[in-house]
């Protein structure tokens, strides 16, 4: 809610599976990296985003989430998803909002949100603000 209070902030970055391609990716804090967690005080609380992942260039020695997690030696980069998160889109070659995941349990994360009309990105469905898929 800090990150975009509205849902309705855009960034413009590399498709996640044609870099050459340009989209517009939503502002969402936590997708990309929502499988990951770490406790406050016992209780479970989700990794998220830090503003350096919404740019095109890497910063020695920055992150790009909050927690820094090194998948296969390599930790999150810009407009990227690590194992269980996943990204929505708008694609303005197609028209039309799109998701992208690297896993089942992305996948599945992603569906389960969907069915239950539970999350930011079903709330701008609901507003009208996105066409359906």
């Amino acid at each position: 809610m800090i990150g975009d209070p509205e849902a309705n902030r855009l960034v413009t970055g590399p498709h996640p599976a044609d870099h050459r391609v340009q989209v517009f990716h939503w502002y969402e804090m936590c997708d990309a990296v929502q499988d990951e967690s770490y406790k406050v005080d016992g209780v479970a609380v989700s990794n998220f985003l830090l503003p350096l992942y919404f740019t095109r260039d890497a910063e020695k020695g920055g992150r790009n989430d909050f927690l820094g997690t090194a998948v296969k030696g390599k930790t999150l980069r810009s407009f990227g998803v690590n194992p269980g998160g996943y990204i929505n889109f708008f694609d303005p070659v197609k028209k039309k909002n799109d998701d992208f995941e690297l896993d089942d349990r992305g996948r599945r994360r992603r569906k389960i949100k969907q069915t239950f009309g539970v999350g930011r990105g079903q709330a701008r469905r609901r507003r009208g603000r996105l066409s359906s898929r």
